[in-house]
């Protein structure tokens, strides 16, 4: 993973900016470690009348062209979006981020 992005992607988790949320990358004002990077990376989110926001017309999976851009292998970002969604903390998941940055 690019590691100035990885850098970029831990602050954000940290810095109390963002609100976390579960199953999705974004709802409302909720976000998904994946959402956040997704934010980062400054996509064009879809708003839906739901509250549900896409990317590329998805609200659960993190588009490939993100992960590309980034260098994020698609199971590293299974891994954490499974982290995300049993209850690890955005601050659990920025250390596992920054442990595995070399990987």
């Amino acid at each position: 993973m690019n590691k100035e992005i990885a850098k970029s992607w831990v602050e954000a988790l940290r810095s109390g900016e963002y609100t976390q949320g579960k199953n999705m990358l974004r709802y409302r004002d909720n976000y998904c470690c994946l959402g956040v990077l997704c934010d980062l990376a400054k996509v064009n989110w879809e708003s839906g009348a739901d509250g549900t926001y896409r990317v590329e017309g998805s609200s659960i999976m993190i588009p490939s062209m993100i992960l590309e851009r980034v260098g994020l292998k698609w199971i590293r970002a299974r891994d954490l979006a499974a982290m995300n969604d049993s209850g690890k903390t955005f601050s659990e998941i920025a250390d596992e981020i920054e442990r595995t940055m070399d990987e």
